[in-house]
């Protein structure tokens, strides 16, 4: 174990990746965020101008979303960062011949810091969804 320096960087910058990614999840967002109802709402008259835009002939107007910086967007890349770090760390460690345990420890930490980011990402845009489909079938739109 003495030995396996990229190994054992590799699971220590994992492990800050998944730490980071879980403490994101349960204290975050850091930022503030406007409440579901209104993007829930914003959404839905969004959508019911389009649609109300496209059936009487208007051209739609396209609109491209201007990125922001702030503690959150911050915080995901951080992860990201880390947990390829970690990958990297690990695949570099398997080159050096070092303990396959000590790489795999750290591939899969790193690994599963960007695995929960996506899955913790996509449950809240499906949660989405449903809500705006849920709103707007109330509406007598949908």
């Amino acid at each position: 174990m003495k030995n396996s320096k990229y190994g054992m960087l590799g699971i220590v910058v994992g492990a800050l990746a998944l730490l980071l990614a879980l403490v994101h999840f349960w204290a975050g967002p850091f930022s503030a965020q406007p409440t579901l109802e209104t993007v829930v709402a914003q959404k839905a008259a969004s959508i019911r101008s389009a649609a109300l835009d496209a059936l009487t002939g208007k051209e739609p107007v396209n609109e491209s979303a201007v990125v922001h910086w702030n503690a959150d967007k911050i915080s995901d890349v951080v992860t990201a960062v880390l947990g390829g770090l970690a990958v990297i760390f690990a695949v570099l460690s398997l080159v050096q011949k070092e303990p396959s345990r000590v790489a795999g420890g750290a591939a899969v930490l790193g690994i599963s810091a960007i695995a929960f980011q996506f899955i913790a990402m996509y449950a809240m845009a499906l949660l989405v969804v449903l809500l705006i489909a849920a709103v707007i079938s109330s509406l007598g739109i949908g």
